[in-house]
């Protein structure tokens, strides 16, 4: 049930402090004035959590893993799709360093002031706003979708080719992908949106209630059986609702939220493996170093050395 990771217990405890963010900027990426971006990428854990000048949108097209964004934690799989605002800051992370959990993305780049042309043109013409409203989250929040039946694949894979190809009237190919993204993916939006309107409130408030929980103690020993009992649910019940919130079991869910704060502390500060080890909820050094190594694909030390900035 909650094995072996989430039974760990914890002598020493640091405050969880949220890591620096990267700010990335529109030259990072885009080309002169051109108002799209796009890239295949394939997510590891080099990657620093980071918000943006420009709106993103990723689409995972293999492989599963973990989407942090803010202080959530989402489990994220093939056909998972985010609408990422201007300042909203996010990162990935594979499930473990072995091809089979390979996470290959695409990220579509754009400016927020072209958004905001092609908006104004399209309200002449009826209702082009309901589609760009998808565009209009507030820094900090953020759009996700299961695209179950990976109809956006070929989209996706259309725009990136006449991207990278750079053929003649590649721009208006791009740009015309864009409109019928946006279409679709605000289709898909409400519908979902409209199925969670059905969801009973008690159930919607069990699943933040536990959360938010798990967020503030997650370096503490937590089990199965002790948060049931504190918010006043079955076990068989916690295990459902924590698995239809975040995608997976609880004990895969702590270990990587754990494992994730390591990286944070060995990037910015200079505390041994040992403390580190004890402060993200494993008291054995040996069994963290293990844990690490199956996740990362390295050792912590090595992290460290390899990824920490100079002061």
């Amino acid at each position: 049930m909650d094995g072996k990771y989430a039974k760990e217990e914890t002598t020493c405890s640091l405050p969880v402090t949220r890591s620096s963010v990267h700010h990335s900027i529109l030259s990072e990426h885009f080309r002169d004035e051109f108002p799209l971006f796009l890239n295949r990428w394939e997510e590891g854990f080099q990657l620093r959590e980071h918000d943006h000048d420009y709106i993103e949108i990723v689409y995972v097209m293999a492989g599963e893993g973990y989407h942090y964004v803010g202080d959530l934690v989402e489990r994220t799989y093939k056909g998972c799709l985010y609408v990422l605002p201007v300042g909203t800051s996010h990162v990935f992370r594979p499930s473990g360093a072995s091809n089979k959990h390979k996470l290959l993305v695409y990220n579509l780049c754009i400016r927020q002031e072209f958004l905001d042309q092609l908006s104004v043109w399209l309200f002449q013409y009826g209702s082009g706003n309901q589609a760009f409203s998808i565009f209009k989250g507030k820094p900090g929040t953020h759009i996700a979708l299961v695209d179950k039946s990976m109809e956006l694949m070929s989209l996706f894979e259309h725009m990136y080719r006449e991207f990278s190809e750079n053929q003649p009237s590649f721009a208006t190919s791009i740009f015309g992908g864009l409109l019928q993204l946006s279409v679709r993916i605000s289709r898909l939006w409400y519908r979902e949106a409209s199925m969670e309107e059905d969801e009973p409130f008690h159930l919607k408030s069990s699943l933040s209630n536990i959360l938010d929980y798990v967020q503030l103690h997650f370096t503490e020993r937590l089990t199965i059986e002790q948060l049931s009992a504190m918010f006043g649910i079955s076990t068989r019940h916690f295990i459902r609702l924590f698995q239809s919130a975040t995608g997976t079991g609880f004990s895969e869910f702590l270990q990587h939220k754990r494992i994730e704060y390591a990286c944070q502390l060995l990037l910015e500060t200079d505390y041994k493996i040992a403390y580190i080890s004890e402060s993200v909820g494993y008291r054995d050094t040996g069994h963290f170093n293990e844990l690490f190594r199956k996740v990362v694909g390295t050792s912590p030390s090595k992290y460290r050395k390899i990824n920490k900035l100079p002061k």
